[in-house]
């Protein structure tokens, strides 16, 4: 008998992956157009810090250095919100939530997870950013959902 993987569980490792992404592609991109000299990964958060510091000057700063911030605060923005969605997992399936409702919602949660990730590293105008903050705003519903579907089924 062939088994079917949970799926919910088995995002948990997607989700660090979709986190760890835009970090690895920001990396490439310094390394390959020398930004800075080439990423630092000595003290790869100083690399960070000094782009920061120089737009916090109102310092111009070049395309590829505004996408590497943005990367870089995707890949954040990824990890921080890791915990909530294994919160939600472990929840869901702690109280025995049928399968059918774990699938769905973490199809959910990796679809605007990825669409949101290509959106924070690509969106350069402010118009488009909101069009990001929906899609987060929606995985995020669906975290929120599914805890919420938790604690009745655990009552």
């Amino acid at each position: 008998m062939d088994m079917i993987p949970n799926i919910s569980v088995a995002s948990l490792p997607i989700t660090l992956f979709l986190a760890a992404l835009p970090h690895w592609y920001s990396i490439g991109v310094a390394e390959s157009r020398k930004i800075q000299g080439g990423w630092s990964n000595e003290n790869p958060r100083a690399f960070v810090a000094r782009l920061n510091a120089r737009a916090a000057q109102g310092k111009r700063l070049s395309d590829t250095e505004e996408m590497i911030l943005r990367a870089q605060s995707c890949q954040q923005n990824g990890f921080e919100w890791f915990a909530v969605w294994a919160a939600a997992v472990i929840l869901g399936n702690f109280a025995k939530l049928p399968q059918s409702t774990l699938t769905n919602t973490t199809f959910i949660h990796l679809v605007t997870r990825i669409i949101y990730t290509v959106l924070y590293v690509q969106t350069t105008s402010r118009k488009f950013s909101y069009v990001r903050t929906l899609v987060f705003n929606l995985g995020v519903a669906a975290q929120v959902r599914l805890i919420f579907k938790a604690a009745y089924a655990l009552a």
